[in-house]
């Protein structure tokens, strides 16, 4: 059996079932590690166990694709906009910590790195993550889908997208 890593290093314990799930079910997409299903307008991350929104803050789900622009906005939006998350999709949105977005990047040759059927139409640039920066006051890290890099010098009042995440 080919063992999976995620990118801490981890062996994934569920590498067969994410290659039979990916090998036998439409809309499954097993990658180094992850695997991802389809469901509208969210995908679930099995091992993980996190659902994510498909479209980033300012897009909306709209016939199998995401709609609009992403919206870039300092940090401190980031509470309106779980808020608003939680009164039409449900609670339990929060910005994701940085593991978590590094688990959506997928290097390859052309960005945005990360997978386009999953989620479409993403921003080739930062997005937020839940984690600050302790050796920069103020900062915080971002993960640049156009780089695939994770950078701990995002100021609060710099405007970047937002992707939320909840718990399974």
């Amino acid at each position: 059996m080919k063992k999976f890593t995620n990118l801490s290093g981890r062996v994934c314990r569920y590498g067969l079932i994410a290659l039979v799930l990916a090998a036998v079910a439409p809309g499954v997409r097993a990658q180094d590690g992850i695997t991802l299903v389809e469901r509208g307008p969210v995908v679930l991350d099995v091992m993980g166990k996190l659902e994510w929104m498909r479209c980033s803050i300012g897009q909306v789900w709209v016939d199998g694709r995401c709609d609009g622009v992403p919206l870039l906005a300092p940090f401190a939006a980031g509470e309106a906009i779980i808020a608003r998350a939680a009164a039409s999709s449900g609670e339990g949105w929060r910005i994701p910590t940085r593991a978590e977005m590094e688990r959506l990047v997928v290097f390859r040759e052309a960005p945005p790195l990360i997978d386009s059927r999953m989620f479409p139409q993403t921003h080739q640039g930062g997005y937020w993550t839940a984690d600050a920066n302790w050796l920069l006051a103020g900062g915080h890290w971002i993960v640049n889908f156009n780089s695939g890099f994770s950078y701990g010098r995002a100021l609060p009042r710099q405007s970047f997208a937002f992707r939320l995440v909840r718990d399974r």
